[in-house]
């Protein structure tokens, strides 16, 4: 899944939660789009059902940016475990900060020894899976 060069085309929100309006995002869909990053925002969680409904239906990966709903979940479930892979910021301006950084979490073990990867400047062979001590 590299995306780099990747164009972001932004949708609207839903104004009750400040996040992604899944209609919007349905329609901004063309071949080629290549994946979906619903932003949990202020701790409102997007509506992760109708997102993953869509994201399936196209066979596109969800990226979601969970920095500002650290701990929210949608219906039960953790917000940034839905998705292929979910963003966590340190930003002063979040939720959870150490001044700069962040985070990638996944559950694919490829997907996270390609993250490694590019963690590490790409400097480490991708049959690696795990940084050196």
């Amino acid at each position: 899944m590299a995306i780099i060069g990747a164009i972001p085309v932004f949708v609207d929100i839903e104004p009750g939660s400040f996040c992604m309006d899944p209609a919007a995002i349905e329609a901004a869909i063309s071949d080629r789009t290549a994946a979906i990053m619903p932003v949990h925002l202020y701790g409102h969680p997007a509506d992760m059902d109708r997102i993953m409904a869509i994201a399936e239906k196209h066979g596109l990966p969800v990226v979601e940016d969970a920095a500002q709903a650290v701990a929210s979940s949608w219906k039960g479930k953790a917000v940034g475990t839905f998705g292929a892979t979910a963003c966590f910021s340190f930003y002063p301006t979040k939720n959870s900060h150490s001044i700069e950084g962040g985070m990638v979490v996944t559950a694919d073990e490829k997907l996270a020894t390609t993250l490694r990867m590019l963690r590490n400047q790409a400097a480490w062979s991708r049959t690696r899976t795990r940084s050196p001590a």
